[in-house]
């Protein structure tokens, strides 16, 4: 017996003396920051218990808002989080350059194969996680911002289709006026709304390269032909603003994203040009009511034939900071369809995909479904423009000047200078 007893303490003396790392045979565990809280944050959450399940890998999930910057701020003190959903390409860009991120295609053994990435993305979307040629962020969790909300029995009533040029969109504003319904709900309240709709122009306009050129290296400056003749789009749409505008320019000024909405929703305008996301809005504030039965959407219409099927898009990117087996194994999971799947399905905060393997008919709601095709099978894409440029010019002088045309529609090229005044700073010029 005090052998035995002798035996013990030297074994707990031996434990003592181990370090803890070396004894606790903890499972393999991937970091992860997103901006996900709420709704999303449960919905990621669900998705990421499906791959522990299956591997053994534990997740840790951590949500910030600021989740463009926490990143970095983990990388510049050492410790970088494995995976990070990333909602600003222009970071992404920045941290590729600074060699913090990891190239997902690239060497003897990639974490992702090209012939997988060709076989899940288009090669509009491969471009858009692209840095100075090589791929790195897998885009996800997407959002078109290329749709015009209606409501259903407008379109029945009036005995039209969806416009798919902008000849055919201007007649069914013109129509929707003489029916006595003012056609447009603009949320200009909230400035972002209306950068949305310019973006649009502009991409179907001069394609993607001029809109790069625009709003990330200022190569294009705001008084440039293709520029003008944007701004001359928007204010063809929205003038005579008294006829065009539901609550003419000052109403319009007056109202923000869910009010125009609402008042698509209510019969008080015929349409609502924004993003996918507003069908859960719209649901919320208007409940029994579904799409496509009662309220519905179309593409943004196309007005260059040569940027035809063009789709501007809000989303995220998945970049990965450490090299490690499980990292590896969680990143080819969530870029192939069945994770992309079980995250576009779930119960509480699905995520539109844009895997077009993932296909339309799993989401709960038909019209997210069809949002998430659109992107999938855009012939070009785009991400939001306000997000690419500096603050100055995307969350202020756009905001401004895009007010003041709903204002003054004829003041296209003063509000062209305005803005160029600002990007001349703010872009280091």
């Amino acid at each position: 017996m005090r052998r035995l007893l002798i035996l013990g303490f030297l074994l707990l003396l031996v434990l003592a003396l181990v370090p803890a790392a070396l004894l606790a045979q903890d499972a393999p565990k991937v970091t992860i920051v997103t901006c996900w809280g709420g709704a999303e944050g449960v919905g990621f959450n669900a998705t990421n218990a499906v791959f522990t399940d299956a591997t053994g890998i534990e997740v840790e999930h951590i949500d910030d808002r600021d989740c463009h910057l926490l990143p970095q701020i983990m990388a510049s003190a050492g410790n970088p989080p494995d995976i990070s959903a990333m909602p600003r390409p222009g970071v992404m860009a920045d941290m590729a350059r600074e060699g913090l991120i990891i190239p997902l295609t690239s060497g003897d053994d990639p974490v992702l194969t090209p012939e997988f990435v060709a076989a899940n993305y288009g090669q509009a979307l491969i471009d858009l996680g692209s840095v100075d040629g090589e791929f790195y962020g897998v885009v996800s969790a997407v959002s078109s911002k290329s749709i015009a909300w209606r409501r259903t029995d407008v379109f029945e009533d009036i005995g039209e289709d969806a416009p798919t040029t902008w000849a055919e969109f201007i007649e069914y504003l013109d129509i929707l006026a003489e029916e006595g319904i003012p056609p447009l709900a603009l949320g200009a309240l909230d400035g972002w709304t209306l950068t949305d709709f310019f973006e649009n122009l502009y991409l179907n306009i001069a394609g993607p390269e001029m809109y790069h050129k625009l709003f990330v290296t200022h190569e294009v400056e705001w008084t440039d032909p293709t520029v003008i003749s944007a701004l001359e789009h928007f204010a063809e749409a929205v003038s005579p603003t008294d006829t065009r505008l539901a609550g003419g320019s000052d109403g319009t000024l007056a109202r923000g994203f869910i009010g125009a909405m609402d008042a698509v929703m209510n019969g008080e305008a015929g349409l609502f040009p924004l993003a996918s996301f507003m069908r859960s809005f719209a649901q919320a504030n208007f409940p029994g009511q579904t799409c496509p039965d009662d309220f519905g959407s179309f593409q943004f219409p196309s007005i260059n034939e040569m940027y035809a099927n063009s789709v501007v898009l809000g989303g995220n990117f998945w970049l990965m900071f450490n090299d490690r087996p499980e990292v590896r194994e969680w990143m080819r999971w969530m870029a192939g369809a069945e994770a992309q799947e079980i995250m576009a399905t779930q119960e509480t905060g699905p995520q539109l995909s844009a895997n077009y393997n993932v296909s339309a008919d799993v989401y709960a709601e038909p019209c997210d479904g069809a949002a998430a095709a659109m992107v999938a099978n855009a012939n070009y894409v785009a991400f939001d423009g306000s997000d690419l440029a500096p603050g100055a010019i995307g969350g202020d002088a756009m905001f401004t000047g895009l007010q003041d045309l709903v204002a003054n529609p004829d003041a296209v090229a003063e509000v062209a200078q305005f803005i160029e005044d600002v990007a001349d700073t703010a872009y280091g010029g």
